[in-house]
């Protein structure tokens, strides 16, 4: 295998430092969509507080029967028609013991069921679609947005700035509301990747002043030459 000479590896090094400046890459700019760090937890997944109703008539005709929320996620039960969260669903199906046919009772009217009975959202019927789209919510967290229980669901998760998160920082465990983490964590975080001035290579902030452009590039250079980069330098 042909190794590139070191005039070859300069000129990749200057490719890639064009490319970095022409991203105008800033590691302290933190992705819009970062999930709320509760997601996938049971109390988040199931469904919304009836309080968060602004037209309380559609109390009656999507209430989950085991969370007594407003279902996120909804499913209906093919047998009997009744409304569930989907995770209260998985819930009781996982609390019982492993064996083939797993089968468990309707909470409202007792009718069993098995996994296969239970219709997700994307296949109700489109008047059953329209009206659970016809419910409005006021966001948990106290922010102005109003929505329908999917919108509501993408605004609490991946949008609403009052949300939960976590640093996306490697090494970094804080948590808190996002406009905090974005407006005033980012600033200081000491294990946020950020890009020397001088090389545009990455390194921690908290390392910035250990940083030393020569060495960093040069092991750069060198791990580039372990690789067969013909594809690029016919030459």
């Amino acid at each position: 295998m042909k190794i590139f000479n070191e005039r070859k590896l300069r000129i990749l090094f200057k490719i890639y430092r064009v490319f970095i400046l022409t991203l105008n890459m800033d590691s302290r700019i933190l992705p819009a969509d970062l999930p709320n760090s509760k997601l996938n937890e049971y109390d988040y997944e199931q469904g919304f507080d009836e309080s968060l109703l602004v037209n309380s008539e559609f109390a009656d005709c999507f209430s989950c029967p085991i969370c007594h929320g407003i279902p996120r996620n909804p499913i209906e039960l093919t047998l009997c028609g009744h409304f569930f969260c989907e995770c209260c669903i998985d819930k009781q199906f996982t609390s019982l013991p492993n064996y083939e046919y797993p089968m468990i009772d309707c909470a409202v009217c007792k009718t069993p069921f098995r996994p296969s009975y239970a219709l997700p959202f994307e296949s109700f019927h489109p008047p059953m679609k329209k009206a659970y789209h016809l419910v409005r919510l006021r966001c948990p967290y106290g922010c102005p947005f109003i929505g329908d229980p999917q919108e509501m669901d993408r605004h609490q998760s991946f949008q609403c700035d009052l949300r939960e998160v976590c640093c996306p920082s490697i090494g970094c465990e804080v948590t808190m509301a996002f406009h905090q983490l974005r407006d005033e964590h980012v600033a200081v975080c000491p294990k946020l990747m950020i890009y020397c001035d001088s090389c545009l290579l990455p390194v921690k902030r908290e390392l910035l002043k250990e940083h030393n452009c020569k060495e960093r590039m040069a092991a750069a250079i060198k791990g580039i030459s372990q690789f067969n980069l013909r594809f690029i330098f016919p030459f």
